[in-house]
């Protein structure tokens, strides 16, 4: 599992420009007015022009990054390819994947006998890596005046691994539901809280009516304190679902592929808004 590594160094390397120029104030375009005149006794008119259109003076280096970026993490994306990963862990686990361009959150469901199981996470989870960037210098200068270089830190040293907040929803009809707030740390699948909520609360909300309706549920006893034997059971019952560390190690991989892909939308939709 690589990690995704967007740098100086590697802008250098393509001889492309930094990725961001510094802002330009932009000036306002100068409304002209013409007065022409007419004969003693007519009525006079005024004509106008529409504003002139002034672009900033870093906007053309600004739309240059933006196509050489754009055009080299496109050209990575098709000698890539689409990952085989994703359909693999879908044909294994019978989880659905659910997802929009443009959007970081991830729904993934399936059934599981009479039980609907959904899990959510957001691609925003990386940003829990202790170093999401790598190979990078940090220098500070000395009382004397000299700048020296305080630490540095190369790709090697960054760890694949980082933490998941995710969450678990597992209803049936004829009860009411299980939703779960669980963390992924080091491959392991950790508890926070396991509520129950009614489906007649939650079937026709969403959006911040569905978080006061989560928040004010009893939360459940703390996991850590629970007999051992009841927690064992209860990794048993999550594991039956592919609520496991395979689950856990597909969240890295495919929120990795997701944080690419929507970089280059990114990049993308900045260069259309330059260049409009």
């Amino acid at each position: 599992m690589k990690y995704i590594v967007r740098n100086l160094v590697t802008a250098a390397a393509r001889n492309a420009a930094p990725r961001f120029s510094q802002a330009a104030s932009i000036g306002l375009g100068a409304r002209m007015c013409a007065r022409v005149i007419q004969p003693v006794g007519t009525i006079r008119t005024l004509t106008t022009t529409m504003p002139m259109r002034v672009n900033g003076s870093s906007d053309s280096d600004l739309l240059h990054t933006l196509r050489d970026e754009a055009d080299y993490e496109a050209k990575q994306a098709a000698e890539e390819g689409e990952p085989e990963f994703i359909q693999a862990f879908m044909n294994k686990t019978g989880f659905k994947i659910k997802t929009k361009t443009g959007e970081q959150k991830v729904t993934m469901t399936k059934q599981f006998g009479s039980e609907t199981i959904t899990i959510s996470f957001d691609v925003g989870e990386i940003l829990n890596a202790e170093n999401p960037i790598a190979d990078f210098e940090t220098y500070r200068e000395n009382d004397s005046g000299d700048v020296q270089k305080e630490a540095e830190i190369n790709a090697d040293d960054t760890p694949e691994d980082f933490a998941i907040g995710f969450t678990a929803t597992i209803s049936k009809n004829s009860t009411d539901m299980l939703f779960l707030e669980l963390e992924s740390n080091e491959g392991e699948v950790g508890v926070n809280h396991m509520r129950f909520l009614s489906n007649k609360d939650v079937s026709d909300i969403s959006g911040m009516d569905l978080e006061w309706v989560r928040q004010k549920a009893y939360c459940g006893p703390l996991f850590g304190q629970l007999s051992d034997d009841l927690k064992e059971n209860i990794d048993a019952f999550l594991a039956e679902r592919n609520i496991d560390t395979g689950l856990t190690l597909f969240m890295q991989d495919y929120i990795e592929h997701k944080e690419q892909s929507e970089y280059l939308n990114w990049l993308r939709k900045f260069k259309s808004f330059v260049e409009a």
